[in-house]
């Protein structure tokens, strides 16, 4: 029972989960580089490091140059293979690994501006974002300033691509070439994922922004006196060969006695707080993206969102044992344990903090738990959230220091030691 209240992809072959020194020479200096030029892993956010049972690796499916790596419960990233494309970053529901290469503030700031310019020029705001292999394919084909640089097309989320539409943008671009010529080719894949979802979310609240990703290169971003198929031709023959970005740091400024174990401040991230679970955290990513949409106009708040961006949990009383590891692991908090004086205690839900990780469905040992893809938008906008309440169980599973011994001995029915 429950009432309310208010309130993909291609598996990269470098993925490995055992300690590998090619793939983990990760490093002091090395976090410092990774820190300042392309990607932050904040290791407590990682669903996958919070709990080994979630099955959560859309980070290292959607990598591009299989530089990630889980090593003794620690999220690496090599930077002797990354190119700081922030295709990862653009998958994790947690926003456990976060982009520098532009910062999304950075990257968000040169759109609007390039949208400003578009529009005092030819009446259109539009804005067209162009990966590192396209920019280097059109050098002297473009105005100044026309494209906004960005490693690789998987690096456009869908909070950048509403809150442009949310300040006024009517076109956004996003240009690449022939991706089976590129080693980055997979986040191709990741781009028009973002792209459909942010069409779908534009479409239900009724906003006409239209956003693109193939080879055209837009009028707005063509020099004078070039003819855009001069451009796209010039594209063509770019991608004849195969291409790739860049890595991050080349391999002969990693060594080997550099290599630090930093699993034990992971762990220490991941102190378990005063109500028994881990810490939350709402990813500022989708705080920017509900921001965004509260600045558009209202659309009906009965309609259902299909999206990959949320989710809605559903607990089946009759197999749920009461044991709230859902809320303990929830990396945002959208799972809360609630406690009443009256002895009632259970889960509250709430769909607008969910970011459709899995974690809650993944380490439930009673398998009681579904996730379905479809919020509503009042869901979204109000902050509604749903109670579960729950069965109190023999053995209790509040105040009381003893509580997995005692549940392993009822399970077991039998002394532990």
């Amino acid at each position: 029972m429950s009432y309310q209240g208010t309130s993909s992809g291609l598996i990269s072959p470098g993925f490995k989960t055992k300690r590998d020194t090619s793939a983990n020479r990760s490093v002091a200096g090395v976090w410092a580089a990774m820190d300042k030029r392309a990607i932050t892993v904040h290791q407590e956010r990682c669903a996958k490091v919070r709990n080994r049972n979630v099955t959560c690796l859309k980070c290292a499916e959607a990598c591009t140059s299989g530089c990630i790596s889980l090593v003794e419960g620690t999220l690496v990233v090599n930077p002797t293979q990354c190119v700081g494309c922030g295709t990862c970053a653009t998958v994790c529901p947690t926003s456990a690994l976060e982009a520098h290469n532009p910062t999304d503030a950075e990257l968000l700031g040169a759109c609007v501006a390039a949208a400003l310019r578009s529009k005092a020029t030819g009446g259109t705001a539009e804005v067209a974002l162009a990966c590192q292999p396209v920019r280097e394919a059109l050098e002297g084909l473009v105005a100044d300033d026309a494209l906004v640089p960005i490693v690789c097309a998987g690096r456009v989320d869908e909070s950048l691509l509403l809150g442009l539409a949310a300040q006024g943008v009517e076109r956004v671009h996003i240009v690449c070439g022939d991706c089976g010529y590129c080693a980055q080719k997979y986040a191709l894949d990741t781009a028009h994922l973002v792209a459909e979802t942010a069409r779908t979310l534009l479409d239900y609240w009724n906003v006409p922004t239209e956003i693109t990703v193939d080879s055209t290169v837009p009028t707005c971003a063509v020099a004078p006196y070039i003819a855009a198929e001069q451009a796209e031709a010039a594209i063509d023959t770019y991608f004849s060969v195969k291409r790739t970005c860049r890595p991050i740091l080349p391999s002969d400024e990693i060594f080997a006695n550099d290599i630090v174990d930093n699993t034990s401040s992971t762990y220490q991230l991941l102190r378990v707080m005063k109500d028994g679970t881990l810490p939350h955290f709402i990813p500022d990513r989708r705080e920017r993206l509900l921001d965004a949409l509260a600045c558009l106009p209202a659309p009906e708040t009965d309609i259902v969102l299909e999206t990959r961006l949320w989710g809605t949990v559903s607990i089946d009383a009759k197999k749920c044992s009461s044991c709230r590891l859902c809320a303990t692991f929830c990396p945002t908090g959208s799972l809360r344990k609630f406690d009443l004086e009256t002895g009632e205690f259970g889960i509250d839900h709430t769909p607008a903090d969910c970011v459709n990780c899995g974690s809650c469905r993944d380490i439930c040992p009673e398998e009681a738990i579904t996730l379905r893809e479809s919020v509503t938008a009042a869901d979204l906008l109000s902050g509604t959230y749903v109670r579960h309440p729950m069965i109190p169980r023999a053995v209790s599973l509040r105040n009381n220091p003893h509580q997995i011994v005692d549940t392993f001995r009822q399970t077991f029915n039998g002394d532990i030691f």
